[in-house]
């Protein structure tokens, strides 16, 4: 019986995940870091998106980031994941994307 009822909520855990969307680009990019003047970051323009898991329909492309800050010439992508705890309990979880530039 306890086996069972385990079982059952094991099942219900993990068929409850949230719908998420992924963005790919339509060709492979390659990325070469020993270009850049890493000690001038911070004189770049910097955007940052980011959306929680949740919503699924969340726009956080790199295009999307560099517009909002009018990059045209991307030097340095990050991603990151983010989220603040409760307890034991994660709350809002966000996937984001930073974008450097010009």
């Amino acid at each position: 019986m306890i086996k069972n009822t385990i079982l059952v909520a094991l099942a219900t855990l993990t068929m409850s995940g949230c719908a998420h969307k992924m963005a790919s680009t339509p060709a492979t990019m390659s990325y070469d870091g020993s270009n850049i003047d890493y000690s001038k970051i911070n004189e770049m323009k910097v955007s940052k998106v980011c959306h929680n898991l949740t919503e699924p329909d969340a726009d956080t492309t790199i295009v999307t980031a560099a517009k909002r800050a009018s990059i045209s010439k991307i030097k340095h992508v990050d991603t990151s994941f983010e989220y603040s705890t409760f307890l034991f309990w994660t709350i809002s979880p966000k996937s984001c994307v930073t974008v450097y530039g010009q």
